[in-house]
């Protein structure tokens, strides 16, 4: 079946107006969920997407059942060590994990690769899990707005192992009271990227991120294995100062772990205030913790770093340039606006 290889490809097709004649054979319920797929995302960007025909040269109406068995994609994030800490050994029969190299880790780096599988190696045999490795160039062709179309991307890689499972799970970020939209990856839409036969499940959203640190918390070896950086020089560890970083940092300080041993170091408040965020679903995840603090009545300056630096992302520049002079901070404003013309 081809249905993945269409996921694969959905964002470019809708962004160009291009049509996706398809070459084999695709399952029905494959090409009725990606009509409604489309519907969503042309409702939530009408002026980047616009819906069109899917045309396979055959329709399979019921595809070949693997066995009742699950592979879910693997990052080693700490939305990814969740769903399999909390799939292993339950219902799904969660039997394998994949790892694609030319996501987070470009294919001309194999060396930091190969580290990030042996980083994670201790937690998957510690549960009893099996890494399949999957290489593709499709992120560094650039051609779909990553940001919109990673989960289609990586539910096509989940799809070449339809032959062995049934589902295909993806640990989600946002959970259902919090949700950011539109945003690659959700509830709403990810489901529709399964066909008959295969099912793509989003799981976790019905937790905060913080309420998943908690969990991995409580098992030393997961806590050792996350690995959430994207900036990092060697993209098999963590530069533990980047948003992602910080804010994983800031969910584990908010179920009472200072120092996890996935980072290096102490977090210190100016390191918080430093963050700045490019997107709302960074945000969403301040506001997240947050909530978690105040409702567990926690108290820090680790807390007031993270009000600051929120009410200086709301301010925007001139915002916290009025701040600093209210507050006769010229030398630091100085050193802000030197900082900010060199960058």
């Amino acid at each position: 079946m081809l249905d993945g290889f269409v996921n694969a490809v959905i964002f470019h097709a809708m962004g160009s107006g291009q049509d996706i004649r398809v070459d084999g054979r695709m399952t029905r319920a494959a090409l009725l969920n990606l009509a409604t797929f489309q519907e969503a995302w042309c409702r939530w960007k009408p002026g980047v997407y616009k819906p069109v025909r899917i045309e396979p040269q055959s329709l399979v109406d019921d595809a070949p059942r693997a066995p009742a068995r699950s592979i879910a994609a693997f990052s080693g994030g700490a939305d990814a060590i969740f769903t399999a800490l909390r799939h292993a050994g339950d219902a799904y029969a969660l039997d394998s994990v994949m790892l694609v190299h030319g996501f987070d880790v470009p294919l001309d780096r194999p060396d930091q690769f190969g580290k990030l599988v042996e980083r994670v190696r201790p937690f998957l045999d510690h549960l009893g899990l099996r890494p399949r490795i999957v290489r593709t160039n499709i992120a560094e062709l650039r051609f779909q707005d990553w940001l919109d179309s990673f989960l289609a991307q990586l539910s096509s890689c989940l799809h070449g192992y339809a032959h062995e499972f049934r589902f295909g799970l993806t640990g989600g970020g946002e959970p259902y009271d919090a949700l950011v939209l539109p945003w690659g990856q959700n509830p709403c839409t990810d489901y529709l990227l399964s066909g008959d036969g295969f099912a793509i499940v989003h799981d976790g959203a019905a937790f905060s991120r913080t309420e998943k640190i908690a969990a991995i918390a409580r098992d030393p070896i997961a806590t050792r294995a996350i690995k959430v950086c994207w900036e990092s020089a060697d993209l098999s560890t963590n530069c533990g100062v980047c948003e992602k970083c910080v804010r994983t940092r800031l969910n584990f300080k908010a179920v009472g772990v200072d120092e996890p041993s996935c980072f290096e170091g102490a977090l210190t408040p100016e390191q918080i205030r430093r963050i700045r965020f490019s997107n709302d679903s960074q945000r969403a995840g301040f506001r997240s913790i947050l909530a978690y603090a105040e409702s567990h009545a926690l108290r820090g300056e680790w807390l007031e770093a993270m009000r600051d630096c929120l009410r200086y992302d709301e301010q925007g520049l001139v915002g916290r340039a009025v701040t600093h002079l209210t507050r006769g901070d010229f030398r630091l404003l100085s050193q802000k606006i030197r900082r900010k013309l060199s960058s």
